[in-house]
């Protein structure tokens, strides 16, 4: 039986999404397994000026070692960088780690505080769940906490594979 992402490499190729950067690849390019997607919580303090709501464009990169995962989290603010708190804490690229069970994968994501980071001294820390990883499209649930702006809670998570490039 092959494992989960071995069966997401092979059906997946790494591009971004243009709202996440450009970029293309083929499961042959050895470039781990992306999702990409959007998430939206419930943090009263980081509100998209955009929409009004605490969306968030996310992107996973990821690889398997046995059950472990590992890779990054990108998240993109729908606001321009620099005009609202949003648009700092919600534009992070962090270290993604987690454990399959089955189907399900149990994640962690940790966004350091460091001085290249649009909030320099803000350390911020996501958990959830996604309950089908084998799925082209995938949803699940999140909550968290940003030291500066508190907690991320009622958090909902939809991302999805590229589609496969055409012949």
């Amino acid at each position: 039986m092959k494992s989960v992402l071995t069966i997401i490499t092979a059906t997946a190729f790494a591009a971004l999404t243009a709202a996440c950067g450009a970029g293309s690849g083929s499961p042959t390019d050895e470039s781990p397994p992306t999702f990409t997607g959007k998430g939206l919580d419930s943090n009263p303090n980081t509100v998209a000026a955009a929409t009004g709501d605490g969306t968030t464009f996310v992107t996973w990169r990821m690889t398997q070692d046995g059950m472990n995962v590992s890779g990054t989290m990108t998240t993109k603010s729908p606001d321009p960088m620099g005009t609202t708190c949003h648009s700092c804490h919600r534009s992070r690229t962090g270290t993604l780690s987690g454990t399959i069970s089955g189907t399900t994968l149990a994640w962690t994501v940790t966004f350091p505080a460091t001085p290249d980071d649009p909030t320099p001294s803000c350390l911020a820390t996501l958990t959830g769940t996604i309950s089908d990883i084998t799925a082209d499209s995938v949803s699940g649930t999140y909550s968290g906490q940003d030291t500066c702006e508190g907690a991320y809670s009622n958090g909902t998570l939809a991302m999805a594979r590229p589609p496969a490039p055409g012949p």
